[in-house]
């Protein structure tokens, strides 16, 4: 009886981490952090392997509108460095897509494949703050 409590007090702590900690180990690096606050002018950072392609989704909601609003950035928005596997986005005054970051939380959907060879496609979203 000890035993199972023991095994659910592992369970309960090791399902109620971050999101950060279960960040895929296919997304090197990533910036903002999960969950953390950044201001206005923040961009969203993401290293992936060079052999990777990377898709950035904004959930872009209208005002007052609880819903998912899934969005995607552009390709000729996003700076990417393939020789290191780097993309970067952020929003910019006279943009078609989004000029700016509002105030509160913000979600973002990062969606990964490999360019050639055996596909390992996958989808990461993680929330961080304005203001």
């Amino acid at each position: 009886m000890l035993l199972l409590g023991v095994m659910g007090i592992g369970w309960v702590l090791t399902t109620s981490t971050s999101s950060e900690s279960t960040r895929p180990e296919i997304i090197e690096a990533l910036s903002p952090e999960p969950d953390s606050q950044a201001p206005r002018q923040t961009s969203i950072d993401v290293d992936v392997p060079v052999d990777y392609r990377v898709e950035i989704w904004i959930d872009y909601r209208g005002s007052g509108d609880l819903s998912a609003n899934w969005v995607r950035v552009p390709e000729g928005e996003i700076t990417v460095i393939e020789a290191t596997g780097q993309y970067s986005w952020r929003p910019t005054p006279g943009s078609p897509f989004l000029q700016e970051w509002q105030p509160g939380q913000q979600r973002v959907r990062i969606v990964w494949d490999t360019r050639t060879g055996i596909p390992d496609p996958g989808v990461y979203e993680f929330s961080f703050r304005i203001g």
